[in-house]
């Protein structure tokens, strides 16, 4: 007869099929950072119990399917958005299909109206995402003008293109620029930035940073690249992106912290 709950070693165990990069000082790692938190026993060693082990299959999946940080992850956790029953094997994608990923194929063409869509898209699944530059200035609250900018800025980029356009800032050639779900995020990330005092062009530099790093990891991960180890390519960002913006948190903190002490 099983026990009800299962040790460190047997979750690695348990799990390494689904994540065979897993390790126990990754699970450590997770448990410090408050991702999990198994009871302990009198000796002090840590019991998973069923939904313990489902919560860090969860966890694993949406840093190796879905690149998200461990900040992000806690905050859906928070929310309530573990599933109950994780799945254990690469047959589950269902049940988390509607979680943002990078990774995801997106749609680049759209149809319909874009009031709809912006409507839509307050609870849409990033895929599923498409709106003309109209519909994305309605969607986030900002004037055409400003996405215009961001787009020139190259902040925001098209996915694809829409022949049958509203008629407004339509494209010499009658057909506008489709936008996802990753354009709706930043665009209000803009929006936001705006209302504290941070104008679209200042905004240059993130995507500049943003292109640098991508080519220090490229050149990193190279290796695992060119074997087409995708698994273990999404684990390595989400730890090496974590753990960058923590430094750069840092950093900020230490330079800003002679104006706040």
């Amino acid at each position: 007869m099983s026990r009800a709950h299962r040790s460190i070693g047997e979750v690695l165990s348990l799990l390494a099929d689904e994540h065979p990069d897993l390790t126990i000082s990754k699970i450590r790692f997770l448990e410090s950072q408050g991702l999990i938190a198994p009871q302990r026993t009198p000796s002090g060693y840590r019991k998973f119990f069923e939904a313990d082990i489902e919560r860090l299959n969860w966890v694993l999946i949406q840093q190796r399917d879905h690149f998200l940080p461990l900040k992000e992850i806690k905050r859906r956790l928070a929310s309530g958005a573990v599933a109950r029953a994780a799945p254990r094997t690469g047959a589950g994608a269902e049940a988390i299909a509607a979680t943002p990923s990078l990774f995801t194929t997106r749609s680049r063409t759209g149809t319909g109206d874009d009031a709809d869509a912006a409507a839509a898209a307050e609870t849409a699944p990033d895929g599923s995402v498409s709106l003309t530059a109209a519909g994305l200035a309605r969607a986030v609250g900002i004037d055409a003008e400003h996405i215009a900018e961001l787009q020139r800025l190259g902040i925001i980029v098209p996915v694809g293109e829409r022949s049958d356009g509203d008629g407004e800032a339509e494209a010499d050639d009658g057909t506008d620029p489709v936008f996802d779900h990753d354009a709706l995020l930043t665009a209000r990330t803009a929006a936001a930035l705006a209302d504290h005092g941070i104008p679209a062009r200042n905004l240059r530099m993130f995507k500049v940073a943003a292109d640098r790093e991508a080519g220090i990891y490229e050149q990193l991960l190279g290796p695992l690249i060119a074997r087409g180890e995708t698994d273990r390519l999404r684990t390595e960002l989400a730890e090496i992106v974590e753990l960058t913006e923590q430094l750069r948190r840092l950093l900020l903190q230490r330079t800003l912290r002679t104006h706040l002490d």
